[in-house]
Formats: structure tokens, C-alpha cells, sequence
């Protein structure tokens, strides 16, 4: 791996790189592939091909036909997401962020720990979470009087994906009183980051211990001895934090960018360099980019996104009592709305705006004729096939298998 410069050769996105290097990569590596990554290779293949089915559709005016095939709706798949993001973003916009300042910590773990992690994935990452929020909430008692609202998102990638799993959390400066009448603003800095990556530390060694005293053996003891980064800076308003985590809800590593392809053949990765914010780039190996990326598939049914103390979903009443202290609206079902806010007379009328074509396209879920502009028709549907035949059988049936031994 080397940083390169310089231009040439075809540009393929993320997508393709990965339909082109499965044959390789599958043939190579297939068999012995773990069933979780086959499982989300194959989906993503698939994704919006004829495989996995589609509409056509036609424009009233116009001669010939529109497809719009399926998306395979996989969180890790480059393509999909964005619509469920955005989404995502704005419900959480108005759930999570308040007219106070915010502080983004970053838990990370010594290299010596990653290989254990990628190897234990959903028991390593599950410890890391339960612990960096528990180390959270343990000093803000101790040194702030008060108890954290926290939104957590994991990641196990760097800017050049390889491993390095950390936990973001958006963290509001401030908490609530012990007794609830008091809303307690933390000072220029949240915490400590040396005592929460001590803390940290601690708690992970206790109950990987005792839940887990055969991994425990497994880890290297400098591991303990070591220290844990944990970095605290201030988000502002928490807008821009958010929308960074946001990208990467509903999708893993890296979203479906162009990449350069180089004449020897292998692809250019362009990345900002974390320190200095400067553009830099690497030259990466087909077969090498397709093992960084499959490295980051998350066990079935993780949750890479978690809330704790007063933003978690069964402490509402915590949560809204937060929001009464800093004169905020309380957050309401429709049946609280219902029962508690009855309509006045003096509400206004609500004023109807002219959908946009973006909204018109939504609500009728037909897409608009590429020459002229108006919404098409939906004249036929089809289901996807059982046996994905795509981009190769070759590969699928590299993909589906069994690695097992008879």
C-alpha cells in the first residue's frame, strides 16, 4: 500500500468494483468465506439488477419503456439507504437535538484488541458499547452530578477501511439532576478522556471476565495495561455531528463513490487524512479492497445504533422532563396529542403548498419520463428469481454452497 498520484484509466463505482472482483474473489476465496459475508455478497450483487425484480413503466407520450429494478435493501450494500438516512436524520433531529451545546466522544480500542473483536464480533462490539456508555454515565454521576442522554453509533473502519472498531457518542453538555428538577450544564469539556478510557478499560476487563472467562484468556494481557484513546470534542449544535452519523445508519464503510481504475489494473481510494485534513490517496488491489470491505459486515441483527440514559426510548418521561427544563416542546404520541393537546380556535389553517417534483414522484412511486418531464405509468411487475443468476453462476454458486464438510 502506497500513496499515489496521477490520472488514467476508467472510473468504476464502488457497486461495479465489487460485481467485478467477485468472480476473482470468489473463486479464491469462496468456500472458505464466512456463511454471513456470502450471505450479504450475494444480496449486494443482486442489488437493483433483474435478479431481484423491478417495474416497467411507460410514458403516455413518449415511445419506449422505463425499468426500475429492486433495490436488495442490505445495510451494508453501497447502493441503498440514502432515502432511509435522510429519514433517519430528520425523526432524530427533532428527538435529539436541544438548544444546548454538544460534545462528540469517541471510544477506541488498542490495536492488540482488534483482531480479538473481528474475530468475536458481536460479543466484542456489544462489550465495548455497554462499556464506554456505562463509563459515560459512571463519571458524569461522580464529577457532574447528573445522569447522560447519549446516542451511540458503532464503526469498525478507518478512512482506508481497514479495522478499527470505535464508538461515536453525540452527547448533549449537560444532564439531569439525581432528583429530576435540575438540569446540570457541563463545563468546556464533557469529562475526562483519560480517566473514560481507563474507566473504560476496567469495566470491559471485569466483565469480559465474568461473562466470558474463555475469551478472556484469549486476549493478550499487555491489552489491560495499555491505554484506551477515548476522544471528547465539541460538536456545537450537534447538526453537523448527526448528519455525519447519519451516513452511515443505513450503510457500511463507505457510500457508492467513483474510484478510480489505474492502467496496472488495481483501483485508487481518495480519503482525507484524519490529522491533517489534507486529500491524500492509496493504491489498493481489487482482491484487497473486496477483503477490506467484507471485513466490516456486522452479525445479524447488531444494532449499530443505540440510545442511553434520558434519550433512551423507556426513559420518555426523563427524556420530556429535560425537555421542559431547557423550554421545549414535550415529545407526544398522536394519542397523547390527542388527549392533551385539544385543537383551539386559534390554530391556524394549515397552508397547502404545491408538491415538487421530487414529493409528486414519492407519492405516486412512478418515476418521470427522462424526455419530457412527466410522471410515467406502471404497465408491468415482476418478482425476482430464486437463483440469482448474476453477474456469473460461477459465482453463485461459489456464494451458495455449503462450506461444510460432509
Amino acid at each position: 500500500m502506497v500513496s499515489i498520484t496521477g490520472n488514467g484509466g476508467a472510473s468504476l463505482t464502488v457497486h461495479q468494483w465489487l460485481q467485478r472482483t467477485a468472480p476473482e474473489y470468489s473463486k479464491r476465496f469462496g468456500p472458505s468465506m464466512p456463511g454471513r459475508q456470502r450471505q450479504v455478497l450475494k444480496r449486494i450483487l443482486a442489488c437493483r439488477t433483474p435478479a431481484l425484480g423491478g417495474q416497467l413503466f411507460e410514458c403516455p407520450d413518449c415511445p419506449g419503456f422505463l425499468y426500475r429494478y429492486h433495490s436488495c435493501n442490505d445495510r451494508h450494500c453501497p447502493l441503498c439507504g440514502q432515502a432511509d438516512a435522510d429519514d433517519w436524520l430528520a425523526r432524530q433531529r427533532a428527538r435529539l437535538l436541544l438548544p444546548v451545546p454538544y460534545f462528540l466522544a469517541t471510544f477506541t480500542v488498542p490495536k492488540e484488541l482488534r483482531m480479538f473483536i473481528r474475530s468475536h464480533l458481536q460479543i466484542g462490539l456489544d462489550l465495548l458499547f455497554a462499556c464506554s456508555a456505562q463509563a459515560l454515565q459512571d463519571l458524569a454521576a461522580t464529577r457532574l452530578g447528573a445522569q447522560l442522554g447519549m446516542l451511540g453509533v458503532a464503526h469498525t473502519w478507518t478512512r482506508t477501511l481497514i479495522f478499527h472498531p470505535h464508538i461515536h457518542y453525540l452527547v448533549p453538555a449537560g444532564g439531569l439532576s439525581p432528583d429530576g428538577r435540575r438540569w446540570v450544564p457541563a463545563s468546556k469539556f464533557l469529562l475526562h478522556h483519560r480517566a473514560l478510557g481507563d474507566h473504560c478499560r476496567t469495566l470491559c476487563k471485569e466483565r469480559l471476565l465474568a461473562e466470558h472467562p474463555d475469551l478472556f484468556r484469549q486476549v493478550p494481557s499487555k491489552v489491560w495495561k495499555l491505554h484506551w484513546n477515548v476522544g471528547c470534542q465539541n460538536a456545537g449544535s450537534g447538526q453537523n455531528a448527526l448528519r455525519y452519523l447519519a451516513r452511515y445508519v443505513f450503510k457500511t464503510a463507505t457510500p457508492n463513490k467513483t474510484l478510480l481504475r489505474l492502467p496496472d489494473g488495481n483501483l485508487r481510494w481518495d480519503y482525507t487524512e484524519s490529522k491533517t485534513g489534507k486529500p491524500a490517496s492509496i493504491r489498493l488491489d481489487p482482491i484487497e479492497f473486496m477483503r477490506r470491505f467484507l471485513q466490516h459486515i456486522l452479525p445479524r441483527g447488531f444494532a449499530r445504533v443505540r440510545t442511553f440514559g434520558w434519550l433512551h426510548p423507556a426513559a420518555k418521561v426523563r427524556g420530556n422532563r429535560v425537555r421542559a427544563l431547557l423550554r421545549q416542546e414535550a415529545l407526544l404520541t398522536d394519542a397523547e396529542k390527542d388527549t392533551w393537546l385539544a385543537p383551539t380556535d386559534a390554530d391556524p389553517a394549515p397552508t397547502l403548498q404545491p408538491l415538487t417534483k421530487n414529493e409528486t414522484t414519492a407519492a405516486c412511486n412512478t418515476p418521470f419520463c427522462p424526455l419530457c418531464q412527466k410522471p410515467t405509468r406502471l404497465v408491468a411487475s415482476w418478482k425476482g428469481a430464486r437463483a440469482v443468476i448474476y453477474p456469473q453462476s460461477s459465482v453463485v454458486a461459489l456464494l451458495t454452497s455449503d462450506p461444510r464438510p460432509p
